[in-house]
């Protein structure tokens, strides 16, 4: 029985995540007539205000968001990534693992990795090595998509280049202090993993200065206001950690019956076992990714 589980998450390369019946009950109660605001009437712009303060204090915990005074909605960190390739001129490199998305819709980013193996530590993760090009921005995220864990991009050495932060899996962990190098020029968030919103299509994304495609539709109020409602009454129901803290125990029990290392997000799981091999994302890494999150009592 336990091969045959195996043998069904073997072959899944993808991220599934869990939807959850008090999510569910929320947005029942949430009404798109609600957020039917004029443009230009300030009533969009208040809400959102409230909600980049209320999501900065969400987070507060895990990253320090102070020197990042301009905030965006996006349709989910994808749209963060489209917004970012669309305005970027400069060649970009990234971690072997990352999330494919952006090669898909531009130039590909070169790979950087520490030889012989980009985070083979036994006992956790070692941050870059020597051959970062600091003159290209990296894409670059915590928790990672590689494996789902944090780490510390700096444990090894001071990364001086600009930096792209994807924080997508941010609130399916719990609580970890993520270190934001000195040249990060962008953060991105999502609420889709963590809560089960993928199609909700929710986003944010800070910046030290002002964005060069989102800034002007900040201007003209042109952003989704029932997705602004929707993180709103997320974070007003939910702490931050409030998923990881909920199925962390069910995730202990999949991970020690298949013999698996649980992930820092709850519903992802490692081996470097040969049987996972296909599941490998790390060019020089044997670690697989593995999504368990079919195996939730409550999954819908």
């Amino acid at each position: 029985m336990q091969l045959e589980i195996k043998q069904q998450l073997r072959k899944n390369p993808y991220i599934d995540v869990p939807c959850h019946n008090d999510v569910l009950n929320i947005l029942k109660t949430q009404l798109v007539s609600d957020t039917y605001f004029k443009r230009g009437s300030g009533k969009a712009t208040k809400e959102f205000e409230e909600v980049e303060a209320q999501h900065r204090e969400w987070v507060k915990d895990i990253i320090d968001l102070d020197q990042f005074p301009y905030c965006y909605f996006v349709n989910g960190a994808t749209d963060a990534i489209h917004h970012w390739v669309m305005t970027e001129k400069r060649p970009w490199q990234k971690l072997a693992g990352e999330y494919e998305y952006a090669d898909m819709i531009g130039p590909k980013g070169s790979v950087c990795c520490d030889v012989p193996g980009q985070f083979m530590a036994e006992n956790g993760r070692y941050g870059l090595g020597r051959i970062v090009d600091d003159s290209k921005p990296m894409y670059l995220s915590v928790p990672s998509a590689a494996d789902g864990n944090y780490f510390d991009v700096e444990l090894k050495r001071e990364l001086n280049c600009p930096v792209i932060l994807d924080c997508t899996y941010v609130s399916s962990t719990n609580k970890q202090k993520i270190n934001v190098t000195k040249n990060t020029e962008q953060v991105f968030f999502s609420f889709s993993k963590g809560f089960g919103l993928v199609g909700q299509r929710l986003g944010l994304v800070y910046t030290k200065q002002p964005h060069a495609s989102l800034h002007l539709l900040k201007e003209f109020e042109n952003w989704n206001y029932t997705g602004v409602r929707t993180m709103q009454l997320i974070m007003k129901n939910f702490a931050v950690d409030e998923m990881w803290n909920r199925y962390r125990p069910k995730q202990l029990e999949i991970c020690e019956k298949l013999e698996l290392k649980p992930s820092d997000c709850f519903y992802m799981a490692t081996s470097r076992d040969p049987f996972w091999t296909r599941r490998r994302r790390m060019r020089w890494n044997d670690t697989a990714r593995i999504c368990i999150t079919s195996l939730f009592d409550d999954y819908l």
